[in-house]
């Protein structure tokens, strides 16, 4: 069970990661107590995960460290009003560290891989929504900072009231930046905000370069081998 987990580790995350971007903007709508309880099953299902992902003890216990931080300041967001500003603050400021981990990980297992499997490909795809997922706890913490570092849209500007919504479009700007998409419903005017934005484009493209050559580089490597050995 656990060998067939590792062997499929990315695929695990993959699932995770879709689980929690289902989720989260579902319990812009739920009762406070059912918003609690859908972070938890978020971490814990995460956090099951990233324990697969990482296979140093030193990782693991970062990752915990950084995600129970996460969890805990989203708790405390949703239960004391009084200190839902700071919660919101602390719980972008650690999710970037941890996201921004996480995609070090990944890539670093994937530039050291001597062979390329199925898996391999799933880890490259989940570093990549993991780059996205990171800059948009960027820019949701430079909005709680900077409110005006962003023009938005009318349709969209009376739902950023709501944490769970803000934190959603954000997370969609985030993936229309890192692509070059850009529909200009949320637009970067801020200077910090306008420097994010170009720096996920350049790093996005980077990431598709590089990490695609590495994959290309892995499959040539290992068919010029197959054919010597036959």
């Amino acid at each position: 069970m656990i060998e067939g987990l590792l062997d499929w580790k990315y695929l695990a995350l993959l699932a995770g990661l879709l689980i929690a971007a289902v989720i989260e903007p579902l319990a812009a709508g739920w009762s406070e107590l059912t918003r609690i309880l859908g972070g938890l099953i978020v971490f814990v299902v995460n956090l099951g995960v990233l324990l697969i992902v990482f296979d140093q003890r030193w990782e693991r216990w970062l990752a915990f460290f950084l995600l129970a931080t996460v969890l805990a300041s989203n708790i405390v967001h949703e239960t004391l009003s009084n200190w839902a500003e700071i919660a919101a603050i602390v719980y972008h400021c650690f999710a970037v560290v941890v996201l921004g981990f996480a995609v070090t990980v990944i890539l670093k297992r994937i530039f050291s891989r001597k062979t390329i499997r199925a898996d391999t490909v799933l880890g490259a795809l989940c570093g990549y929504l993991l780059v996205a997922v990171t800059w948009a706890n960027a820019y949701g913490l430079l909005y709680l900072l900077r409110p005006g570092s962003f023009r938005v849209a009318d349709v969209i500007a009376g739902r950023l009231g709501n944490w769970y919504l803000q934190r959603f479009y954000f997370g969609y700007f985030s993936v229309t930046t890192l692509t070059s998409l850009g529909y200009s419903d949320i637009t970067p005017i801020g200077t910090l905000a306008l420097s994010l934005s170009w720096l996920e484009v350049v790093f996005g493209q980077f990431y598709i370069a590089v990490v695609v050559a590495q994959l290309v580089g892995l499959r040539l490597a290992q068919s010029l081998k197959r054919d010597r050995d036959n």
